[in-house]
């Protein structure tokens, strides 16, 4: 037994090594917060060891509450997992699984409604490509089937989903086979969860329709944007907006198609939509750079939801990546808006040095007029980044987005953004 008067400096001592260790972490920690422009190390979300899990979509209910979805065998077939958060992303709880299906689940979105509700779209192949939507309740999954034509040859692709107060909405793209072989944007309403409305298109092209994303305005209407090939030529980006009726035989009407990318001369891919609290429509897209392969610049355009026959896009500067392709083949943009005029866009690619594709970050503060300095959100890493989704809640930028490890492994990973007065006293957090 140790003597008291020898305790004191062998404790005094322990302590020393221990607020030394402690200081040396902390150190590390901020320097690599500070290198990262504000953003911690990330948190492996799927939980899995050499699994394929992919595909992630990130949805933030109206009281803050953050759910993401993603794809990962449940045995023989890719299934949807689910994971949520009621304290901003520091505590996720997971959901059993989409019972697996003889199907793979692909491409699957998520949106939250005013009562927490978590409704998810997803198609499944192969076999007769379907688009399906399942609700969350109470940790187990209701699904139901919406393209109700089983169809041997159909296409289902990038399917999205958004709630209204009154309706839940599909959009996807699919084989118009009255128009030959190309596809168009299709469209589905339902109440609650219930039945699902005849699919429909919403507009009729003679060219392939790929990419669409929707978001909602204030008042239950709809915003929709997509890349399509025009007549063999580069592909463009396309708005549309639908106005919702509602009552007995009501439906969805879709306005003509704009060109957001118009005066753009080269390929624009992969767009996203938000919509502001004064009813801004906001959208982000990448654009190929001539000459360079692999090269994408990101552009940026708003508009009122009441005046969008003229769009013109400008440069976010500083965004320039080039792509790998070994996840997205493009920059795969990500835009989220809080409040009137701050948006925010993550994105996936190399800058400088990189050696695998990392995602990035920017923000404007004033509505697309000036933006901060790309900073990056994922660590320098040999294998790469990309798919990334976020949201913001006032407090926090939360992104997610999906890794690369291995050819058998892939990973969900996920990171939030401390206010800058905040980061340093943070970062020793543990998930």
């Amino acid at each position: 037994m140790l003597r008291g008067d020898s305790v004191r400096p062998l404790a005094a001592a322990v302590m020393g090594i221990c607020v030394t260790l402690l200081a040396a972490t902390y150190t590390a920690q901020a320097s690599y917060v500070a290198a990262q422009g504000g953003w911690p190390p990330p948190f492996d979300l799927s939980q899995s060891v050499d699994e394929t899990s992919i595909g992630p979509d990130l949805a933030m209910a109206q009281n803050g509450d953050l759910h993401v979805i993603w794809m990962e065998p449940g045995g023989v077939t890719f299934t949807v997992y689910h994971a949520g958060s009621d304290d901003q992303g520091s505590n996720w709880v997971y959901s059993v699984p989409l019972t697996p299906a003889d199907n793979h689940r692909y491409e699957a979105a998520v949106d939250v409604d005013q009562l927490g509700v978590v409704h998810a779209v997803w198609r499944e192949q192969p076999g007769d490509h379907q688009l399906w939507y399942g609700q969350l309740l109470r940790g187990s999954w209701k699904e139901t089937m919406i393209t109700q034509t089983e169809m041997i040859t159909r296409y289902v692709q990038s399917p999205g989903v958004v709630v209204t107060a009154d309706f839940l909405h599909a959009v996807w793209s699919e084989t118009n086979f009255g128009l030959g072989s190309q596809l168009d944007v299709f469209y589905s309403r339902s109440e609650s969860g219930g039945e699902w409305s005849p699919a429909t298109t919403t507009v009729e092209t003679k060219a392939t329709s790929l990419g669409s994303r929707v978001a909602a305005d204030t008042a239950g209407n709809l915003h929709l944007v997509w890349q399509e090939s025009p007549m063999g030529k580069p592909y463009q980006i396309y708005y549309i907006s639908g106005t919702v009726e509602t009552g007995e035989s009501a439906e969805t009407v879709w306005s003509m198609p704009i060109t957001v990318s118009a005066g753009l001369t080269q390929t624009a891919t992969t767009p996203d939509i938000a919509v502001g609290s004064d009813n801004t429509v906001h959208v982000v897209f990448g654009v190929n750079v001539e000459n360079e392969p692999d090269v994408q610049d990101l552009y940026y355009a708003s508009f009122p939801v009441t005046d969008a026959e003229v769009v013109s896009a400008t440069l976010i500067p500083g965004t320039r990546v080039k792509v790998s392709g070994l996840l997205p083949n493009y920059a795969s943009p990500a835009l989220a808006v809080l409040g009137t005029d701050e948006v925010h866009v993550a994105w996936n690619g190399m800058i400088g040095d990189d050696y695998a594709d990392r995602i990035y970050y920017v923000v404007s503060k004033d509505g697309g007029a000036s933006w901060s300095d790309p900073v990056p959100v994922s660590p320098r890493d040999t294998e790469p980044h990309g798919f990334p989704s976020l949201a913001v809640d006032g407090v926090f930028v939360h992104v997610v987005w999906q890794e690369k490890v291995s050819d058998t492994d892939e990973d969900i990973l996920y990171t939030r953004r401390f206010p800058i007065s905040l980061s340093l006293p943070l970062t020793l957090k543990a998930y």
